[in-house]
C-alpha cells in the first residue's frame, strides 16, 4: 500500500499512522492518495489490477469541525478530539477498503461517501424492482459490519473507554456522511441513515461480549452476569446518549429524531437479536425500520454476495 506525500501535516499524519496499523491487512496493490480538495470525498476505485483509494482535504476539514462543536457543546466530559478524528478516519478508510476485500468492486465501478455507485444491474437481477433501490445500501452496511469489526476488534475488559471512543467515532461519519447527502442534494441516498448505521453499530456492540462463546459454542466463554451488567451500563447504553448527544451537537435534528428515544431504541435492538420476523414489523424507530428494510434485501443478496452483514 502506498500513499502521496503532501504537506498537510494532521490528516497526513493519520493516514500514515493507519497504514502502519492496518495497512497489512489489505492488498499491496491499494494507493492511497490525499487530494488537495475542499470538497468532502473518499471515494475508492479500480484500475487495471490495482486498486485506488482518493481522500480530500475537505474530510479533515468536516471532521475535525465536528468534533470541535462536539467540545463546545460541553456534552462529554473532556472528549479526546485528537484520538476521535484518527478513529474517524480509521473507520472511514477501512470501511472503503472493506469494499474492495468483499469484492463489490465487481459489481461497481466505484464507492465513495457521496457517491451513488453505478451497480451492474445484471448481478441483481434476481430482485424485485422494489429491492433493486436497496442493494446498494445493503453493500454499504456490509462494508460497515467489517470496518466495525476490525476498528472496535474483540471485546476485552481493560478499555471501556476507548472502546466508547471508537463506537463514538464511528457514529460520527455516519452523521458526517448523511449531512453531506442532504447538502449536495443527491439523486437518491448514497448511505443507509445514520441512525441505521448506528442500530447496526449498537447492535454489534451489545453482542460483543458473547461473540466468542457463540462462535467457539462454548458457554464457558460467557462473561458472568455482572460483568455484562456493568459493560450494559457503562458502554452500551452511554453510546447511545453519546450518539444522541453528537447529533445535537452537529445540528442534526432529523438523525437524533431517527434514532428515537433509549426505551424504544434498545427494544428495538433486543427483537432484531431475537430474530422474530413478525415482532420486526413492528420496529419502533426509524433506524431499525430501515434496517429491517435492507436486512430482507440482504438475505435476498447472498446468494449472489456469499455475504451478510449483522447487528
Amino acid at each position: 500500500m502506498k500513499t502521496n506525500k503532501t504537506q498537510d501535516c494532521c490528516i497526513e499524519f493519520s493516514i500514515n499512522k493507519f497504514m502502519e496499523v492496518w495497512g497489512s491487512a489489505f492488498s499491496n496493490h491499494t494507493h492511497i492518495d490525499l487530494l488537495q480538495d475542499s470538497t468532502f470525498e473518499c471515494i475508492v476505485f479500480r484500475h487495471s489490477d490495482q486498486f485506488f483509494l482518493h481522500v480530500t482535504k475537505g474530510i479533515e476539514v468536516q471532521i475535525s469541525l465536528l468534533w470541535a462543536k462536539l467540545k463546545l457543546s460541553g456534552a462529554l466530559k473532556t472528549p479526546n478530539t485528537p484520538q476521535l478524528f484518527q478513529h474517524s478516519l480509521d473507520w472511514l478508510l477501512l470501511h472503503e477498503m472493506s469494499h474492495i476485500e468483499l469484492k463489490h468492486l465487481d459489481f461497481a465501478d466505484a464507492f465513495g461517501v457521496v457517491q451513488r455507485p453505478s451497480l451492474k444491474q445484471k448481478t441483481f437481477y434476481l430482485l424485485s424492482k422494489d429491492m433493486r433501490p436497496l442493494a446498494p445500501l445493503c453493500l454499504e452496511m456490509q462494508a460497515d459490519h467489517e470496518a466495525t469489526d476490525v476498528l472496535l476488534g474483540p471485546y476485552a475488559t481493560n478499555d471501556w473507554q476507548g472502546l466508547r471512543e471508537k463506537v463514538l467515532a464511528i457514529s460520527g461519519m455516519a452523521m458526517l456522511i448523511e449531512l453531506e447527502d442532504t447538502k449536495n442534494g443527491a439523486d437518491g441516498r448514497t448511505h443507509p441513515k445514520a441512525a441505521t448505521r448506528v442500530f447496526q453499530l449498537l447492535g454489534h456492540l451489545a453482542e460483543m461480549p458473547l461473540i466468542r462463546a457463540q462462535l467457539d459454542q462454548d458457554t464457558s466463554l460467557i462473561p458472568r452476569e455482572d460483568e455484562l451488567r456493568d459493560f450494559v451500563e457503562e458502554v452500551t447504553i452511554p453510546c447511545y446518549f453519546d450518539a444522541v448527544h453528537l447529533a445535537q451537537a452537529a445540528g442534526a435534528a432529523s438523525i437524533e429524531s431517527d434514532l428515537g428515544n433509549p426505551e424504544d431504541f434498545f427494544r428495538d435492538v433486543e427483537v432484531a437479536k431475537l430474530g422474530n420476523r413478525t415482532k420486526c414489523m413492528d420496529f419502533k424507530t426509524q433506524g431499525a425500520k430501515e434496517w429491517n428494510k435492507l436486512w430482507c434485501c440482504n438475505q435476498l443478496l447472498k446468494p449472489m454476495l456469499c455475504e451478510s452483514f449483522q447487528t
